[in-house]
């Protein structure tokens, strides 16, 4: 019987079925082929880029989340492992799963007879034919070339292109394209960026760099890491912003965003206090009130780039401390009782003092919290079985400075709005402060001199001894007590001396054996009672080095210091000279040369008309020469007071020099009795009563001239006064300047001797040498 095709209605007669086997023809073959390959090339492409797709946008989502709220390292690490599981399953979804799938010829075939329905299912049929070696035998070798030819002539005009919808393709490779072009860039123009974006992706912890750096103040951060402020209900509270200047941009404003707890939001910007300057000021400030607050609210602070998140208000019911105390227990080296001090601001207490915190309190508490600022550590008081209506807490020895911040939980389980603030101040126990100087001592001594100490040992809780501390000519330091030891009060004034004719006790000769040409250096120690240490506590006074000279080259020494006092005192007396010229120049007009009328010559009676006359040409003078008269008066004897006060200071401090050489001659054991008295009571003495009597005699006399200038009347005896006055000084003064000069012609008899002397002393050396010369040369003869 015939077989028929339900497609090409074509009649094939029967025929007797044989074993054939066929093979589709190239030109199916070859469509079959380029469908599978452009199947699997699509599920490539399409799954890559959607995971590119998912990279990107997790990229740049993720670098927007972490710049914005900065998540920790474990947060970052959950969402990290969130993205690479999203990735695998795209990956799997839309790759894997599609790409392992076999496209059989009867798939691809069906899927172009779907999508080229001209193709009237002769190449399925042609695939159906060959799929398999036993369905093949079942047909004339004539039917199935004729199905193949049919095929092969309808795939002629395919284009396997066509079979794909390009759209979602093209889509997912545009976006993929564009994230990953975004990305380049990103990494190219903000490398930096770039770089800090994929160390927070490596889960670094360091923060974004911000533009703004917000801070506020007074929300510590609790243990939960919750930045809570407590407060009373109905009390308003100030919100105070520091915007960091230094490294960062001043924001426009701060806007602060609030949750209130029945749901409702809102915002509102901060006041911004004064104009901050880098260069001056570390911060902005920025403050907001908040009135009457009633009820919790949460609220965030934002402003630029920054942002602080998450600070919370909280009602509540405080309990109140009151009469804070600490009691003290000194330490024993301060000789102190105990005793308590109130709090009141900032205490200043002493090293290594023991305290205790006391306070009563308006409500029993269960629990207490004491912050040490020192170490960072706090002291927890539990209450809870046995509410306490008074605090008591140990702090233990004070050693550095300190700020404790006490809160406390009433039993009602409500904590003080804000801590109470304790500051504590360490006063440093101070080394002992040794402020002397060498008295009657100059650069320069001699080997038997005696250097007298004057000035204050001084110390802020008491001195336990001091010392003298020397060193000879690069010897190893020695010590000498002071004669007098402290014994806890201070040393003033004359201390003590030193004496380089000091013997030893044991061995009877001198402590120091002197020789000139060395150095001397001497320093003056002293030590406290302060025990908490055991580092050495010694204050010392400045190092005093002196130079070992002979009696004769100190007398050369205080001579040139002589010289200059003399020329100093010189330059005095000519200031002196030339203030008692400029009281010369001073002038009163006579008392009646101003007023009254002209009286004739001849003594007889004026007229009136030569009355008139007469005051008319008094009224005439030119005041404004009457004031320059005035001007010119007051400037002199103001000058010539000035001059007078001056110079009774130098002639003091002259007096002071030639105490201070006859100070030396005597502590340096120079016996010389004539010059010490020349000296003493031939010039410094008289100097003395001068700069310290008859100077402010003449400045009193000057200032009371000073007050009748204006008064010729009265003023010209004062100035008589004064001038007189300033001629008896001028003689004193001359006088003791020829004792100078005396002085000076004693010095030069003096050196004119040591010179001589010298010369005795050179001659004897040379003649003790010419002397052994002769006898070398006698034994060499022989």
């Amino acid at each position: 019987m015939p077989i028929r095709n339900p497609k090409s209605e074509i009649e094939i007669p029967f025929m007797s079925i044989t074993t054939h086997t066929t093979e589709l023809p190239p030109a199916v073959r070859r469509v079959l082929d380029t469908v599978r390959r452009r199947i699997r090339a699509y599920v490539w492409l399409e799954g890559i880029a959607l995971v590119m797709v998912l990279l990107g946008a997790a990229f740049w989502l993720g670098l927007a989340v972490d710049w914005t709220f900065e998540p920790p390292p474990r947060l970052r690490q959950i969402a990290l492992v969130g993205v690479g599981l999203a990735a695998l399953y795209v990956a799997y979804r839309y790759l894997l799963r599609r790409v392992v799938v076999p496209i059989s010829d009867s798939t691809a075939a069906a899927l172009l007879e779907r999508r080229f329905p001209t193709l009237s299912e002769h190449v399925l049929t042609a695939v159906d034919v060959t799929s398999s070696s036993g369905s093949a035998g079942l047909y004339h070798p004539e039917l199935i070339d004729r199905t193949h030819q049919s095929a092969a002539h309808a795939v002629a005009d395919v284009r396997p292109g066509e079979l794909f919808n390009r759209g979602p393709l093209t889509r997912a490779i545009g976006f993929a394209a564009a994230l990953t072009l975004s990305i380049g860039l990103f990494a190219l123009v903000s490398h930096d960026t770039f770089a800090f974006w994929l160390e927070r992706i490596a889960f670094s912890d360091q923060p974004w760099p911000r533009r703004v750096h917000l801070e506020v103040v007074g929300f510590p951060a609790d243990a939960a890491g919750q930045r809570v402020h407590k407060l009373a209900q109905d009390d308003d509270f100030e919100l105070l912003v520091h915007a960091h200047t230094a490294g960062y941009e001043v924001p426009n404003e701060i806007e602060i965003r609030f949750r209130l707890a029945d749901g409702r939001r809102g915002r509102d910007t901060m006041i911004r206090v004064g104009e901050a300057q880098e260069s001056r000021d570390d911060f902005q400030l920025f403050r907001y009130q908040f009135k009457r607050v009633v009820a919790d609210m949460e609220f965030d602070v934002v402003g630029g780039d920054d942002r602080v998140r998450d600070l919370r208000l909280a009602v509540v019911d405080r309990p109140e401390l009151f009469a804070i105390e600490l009691e003290c227990v000194y330490p024993d080296y301060l000789q102190r009782q105990p005793r308590r001090l109130p709090v009141t601001g900032g205490l200043r207490i002493p090293e290594g003092t023991r305290l205790a915190l006391r306070a009563g309190a308006t409500k029993p508490l269960t629990a207490a919290r004491i912050h040490r600022a020192h170490d960072g550590e706090d002291a927890q008081l539990e209450f809870a079985d046995r509410p306490q209506d008074e605090l008591r807490w140990e702090y233990g020895t004070l050693t550095e400075d300190d700020v404790l911040l006490v809160s406390v939980t009433d039993s009602d389980g409500v904590a003080t709005r804000e801590p109470y603030r304790v500051s504590l101040a360490v006063v440093r126990d101070e080394v002992p402060q040794v402020a002397v100087r060498l008295a009657g001592i100059g650069t320069a001594i001699t080997p038997d001199a005696v250097l007298p100490i004057a000035g204050k040992i001084t110390d802020d809780y008491g001195l336990d001894r001091a010392w003298f501390e020397y060193q000879v000519a690069g010897a190893p330091l020695a010590t000498r007590p002071l004669a007098a030891q402290p014994g806890g009060e201070p040393l003033i004034n004359k201390l003590d001396q030193f004496d380089l004719r000091t013997t030893d006790e044991a061995t009877g000769k001198r402590a120091l054996e002197l020789k000139p040409g060395q150095r001397f250096s001497l320093a003056l120690k002293a030590s406290d009672r302060f025990d908490l240490s055991e580092e050495p506590r010694a204050g010392s006074s400045q190092l005093f080095t002196l130079d070992v000279v002979t009696a004769s080259d100190l007398l050369a020494l205080l001579e040139r210091r002589e010289l200059a006092l003399r020329q100093r005192y010189e330059a005095i007396y000519e200031k002196m000279t030339d203030t008692r010229d400029v009281l010369g120049r001073v002038e009163f007009e006579p008392a009646d040369a101003s007023v009254g009328p002209a009286v004739p010559a001849d003594n007889s009676p004026a007229s009136p008309t030569e009355m008139d006359s007469a005051e008319s040409g008094r009224h005439s003078r030119p005041n404004d020469e009457i004031q320059r008269a005035l001007a010119r008066r007051r400037l002199r004897i103001a000058g010539s007071l000035q001059n007078v006060v001056q110079s009774a200071d130098e002639i003091a401090g002259v007096a002071e020099g030639f105490d201070d050489l006859g100070d030396q001659i005597t502590n340096n054991r120079i016996d010389n009795p004539d010059l010490k008295s020349r000296l003493r009571e031939q010039i410094a003495q008289p100097l003395h009563r001068i700069s310290g009597q008859r100077m402010p005699e003449l400045a009193g006399q000057l200032k009371s001239l000073e007050r009748h200038v204006e008064d010729p009347a009265a003023g010209a005896p004062e100035l008589a006064k004064a001038k007189a006055l300033a001629d008896e000084i001028l003689v004193e003064m001359r006088q003791v300047l020829d004792r100078m000069l005396e002085l000076e012609t004693y010095n030069e008899v003096v050196a004119l001797l040591r010179g001589i002397i010298t010369d005795q002393d050179d001659i004897s050396r040379r003649t003790k040498e010419r002397q052994k010369a002769r006898l070398r040369s006698l034994f060499e003869e022989e």
